[in-house]
Formats: structure tokens, sequence, C-alpha cells
């Protein structure tokens, strides 16, 4: 009969924090997330947070457990959540993720998560930053807005008097809220080197050299592509730059057309121009190192910055 007592007594001590609990009301708040206006380029990083707020009166304990679970939003998800989408008007898809401790892969996705609520006179209030990211990256995207928006129990729900998430509880809504983000035009660009070789004769003919410049743009958007003038100080002809070795030069100029015509420089009648599709378009660099020249052996280089402008 002893050991019957002892067991039911336990069973009340686990019941009662619960129970007791259950006297409180608590309510959440999302806030919206918003990313604001983006670059989808390689290396651009696209971050930001919300804030989880959660209110609980009447509650007759110090602490309130609280789970929130997290539904994949509007636009759909992966398995898992990982990642979420946004989507624009057309239903093309920008993946993200969510967190609760941090960014980056190492916090995982946020799917639930389990609070404890500290009350003090029967009230209590916490706030929890929850972390966004933009996962997707690339030029192919269109511009524009993509937004998820989570809205009712599928997408976003609270229950709380429990001792984890693990735990069955009574769900509640939790007033809707949206994630967004605008995206505006980026390029990238690769460019290669350009080597004349092993030059021979040039006081009777000139040496001719060929690079490549690689470029994606977002599709739709124009832009100008110009060179610098090399690193060699005081140089304004796009046609009479110079590479060195130690105190000697050899003048060349680069162009935009095979037969060495179109200077290619930094004014604006002296650049490429183009128009992005959101993939690679190639533009061909033309060199010549000019005739007429005497200078002494050695490797001879120089370094011209390529920019693109839109």
């Amino acid at each position: 009969m002893r050991a019957l007592l002892l067991l039911l007594a336990a069973l009340f001590a686990l019941a009662l924090p619960a129970d007791r609990a259950q006297a409180a009301t608590c309510e959440a708040q999302m806030s919206d997330i918003a990313f604001g206006s983006v670059s989808l380029r390689v290396g651009a990083v696209n971050r930001t947070s919300g804030t989880l707020t959660i209110d609980c009166s009447n509650a007759l304990v110090s602490v309130v457990g609280v789970c929130i679970r997290f539904g994949p939003g509007s636009a759909g998800a992966g398995p898992g959540n990982a990642p979420r989408y946004l989507r624009n008007g057309s239903g093309d898809a920008l993946a993200y993720n969510l967190s609760a401790g941090g960014y980056g892969a190492l916090f995982g996705t946020l799917n639930e998560v389990f609070v404890e609520v500290p009350v003090v006179l029967g009230r209590g209030r916490l706030t929890l930053p929850i972390y966004a990211e933009i996962l997707s990256t690339g030029t192919e995207f269109d511009t524009g807005l993509y937004q998820s928006v989570f809205s009712g129990t599928s997408h976003i729900e609270m229950s709380y008097g429990l001792l984890s998430c693990d735990l069955f509880g009574q769900s509640h809504s939790v007033p809707d809220f949206r994630v967004s983000a605008e995206t505006v035009a980026s390029c990238e660009l690769d460019v290669g080197s350009m080597n004349f070789g092993q030059v021979s004769g040039l006081a009777a003919r000139p040496a001719d050299a060929e690079a490549a410049i690689d470029i994606r743009c977002t599709a739709g958007t124009s832009y100008t592509v110009s060179l610098g003038m090399g690193e060699t100080p005081g140089v304004t002809d796009p046609t009479a730059r110079r590479m060195r070795s130690l105190t000697h030069s050899l003048v060349y100029g680069l162009y935009r057309d095979p037969g060495r015509s179109m200077a290619w420089g930094e004014a604006p009648s002296q650049r490429a121009q183009g128009a992005g599709n959101g993939y690679g378009q190639r533009y061909m660099v033309y060199g010549r190192i000019h005739a007429g020249q005497q200078t002494a052996i050695g490797v001879y280089t120089d370094s011209v910055v390529v920019t693109v402008h839109y």
C-alpha cells in the first residue's frame, strides 16, 4: 500500500507543473522578415533577422514552457523545410533558410523551438531572434519581389504549458508573418590572362594576342565594360599602355575588334556594351605590342582593371 501511495504521489508531482501552467494564457507574435533589396551575385551575403515575441499572463508558476512550430510557408519548401522558398509572381523560387541559433549550416533549419518564459507576478515576456539567409546565387533570377507568407497552423502554431516540444499540447494560432526579398540586377565576371609569349622582331612587325572576358548579368540588365589604363602612372591613351620589366617598357594597346582599330578604355565611347540574359556572355580583348620598338630582354607585365558598369 505504501508503494502505491508513493507512486501516486510521484505521478501527481510530475503532473502538477503542467496543470498549473495550463492556467496561463500565452500569445506569440513573429515579426515580418524583410531582406530588402538583395543582389544574388556569387559571393554576395544576404542575411537578416526577425523577432519572435511571446507574452504569458495569469501564470501560477515561475516559468511557462512554450513550443513554436514553423511550417514551410506559402511558397513551399524542400524535405524537412530545408530549404524554404520565396517565389515571385511567375512562380520562380528563391531558396532561403530560417534558424534560431545563428547564420550558416552549423545552426540547421528552424522547424520548432522550445523556450521557457520567465514569469514575475503572473506575467512574462520573452523575445527570440530568428535568423534568415538567402541561399540562392546567380544571375538567372528575374528582378522583383519574392515572398512567402506563414498563415494558419500548418505554417506556424504555438502550444504551451509543456516541458518540451515532444509532448502533446493544445495548438494555438499565431498571427501571420511574411518573409520577403526584392532582387536587384547583378553582374559577375571572369577575366583571363593575355600572354604574348616570346616576342622577337618588334622593329619590323607588331605582336598580337587575345584574352577572354566572361560576363553574366541578370536578364534585361544593360551594361558596359571598361578597361583601366594599367599600372604605369600617367597613361591616358588605351592604345599606348605600358608593360614594364624593371626600368624598361613596351608600348601596347587593347582593342574591341580583331582589326585592332577600336580602342578599349575607360571613356564611355571606348567601352564594350551589352545586355544580360542571365547566362554567360563572352567578350574578346585583342592586344597588340606595337612595331618599331627596341627594348631589352626580359619579362614584361602589366595589370589592367576590368569594370562592369550596370
